[in-house]
């Protein structure tokens, strides 16, 4: 089984090596391409959702495999809160695709202030803060908590929470 990843990120490439382990009973191969994603650096809200899916669809268009992924991570404002969230999409070698998403962790009340005070990016905050308060893991997630979480949490269950539709337990709904 040939599994491409809309990314050559080796963080992302090891999430989806570790995701399909518990679906895929069996040997599989991984690889990454440099899918176009076609949103921001920082996409918010519906554009993370169009970042997964162009870069599954970049992968899809040419190449060969049986699972074509994309994931993005992104912001979403929910009830009045900036919270960082990521999307999968898995399209089938038949076409077919199917989405998932994480839970959102809020953004820190620090980094959105200083998004308003200095009217920067998201990613560019991050850059300053991690100047400020000294290298922080390469990772929002992990940068927030102080290491207690990593962005890979987010990655994994977006791409999970995809995968369980077109491989279910025996007995789920998604096979009637």
């Amino acid at each position: 089984m040939k599994i491409l990843v809309g990314s050559t990120s080796g963080r992302k490439i090891k999430v989806v090596e570790k995701v399909f382990t518990t679906f895929v009973k069996g040997d599989f191969q991984v690889s990454g391409h440099n899918a176009v994603s076609g949103v921001p650096e920082t996409p918010y809200n519906k554009e993370t959702f169009e970042g997964s899916r162009n870069r599954a669809r970049d992968c899809e268009a040419s190449h060969e495999a049986d699972y074509f992924v994309g994931l993005e991570s992104g912001l979403t404002e929910r009830y009045g809160q900036l919270y960082e969230e990521a999307w999968a999409t898995v399209i089938t070698k038949e076409g077919k695709e199917f989405f998932g998403y994480s839970s959102g962790l809020k953004i820190p009340d620090l980094v959105v202030r200083r998004m308003k005070e200095s009217k920067l990016e998201h990613c560019e905050v991050m850059t300053l803060i991690e100047e400020e308060f000294g290298k922080l893991p390469n990772d929002t997630w992990g940068t927030y908590s102080g290491g207690s979480l990593s962005r890979e949490v987010s990655l994994e269950e977006a791409l999970r929470n995809a995968l369980m539709q077109i491989m279910p337990g025996e007995g789920a709904l998604y096979l009637k």
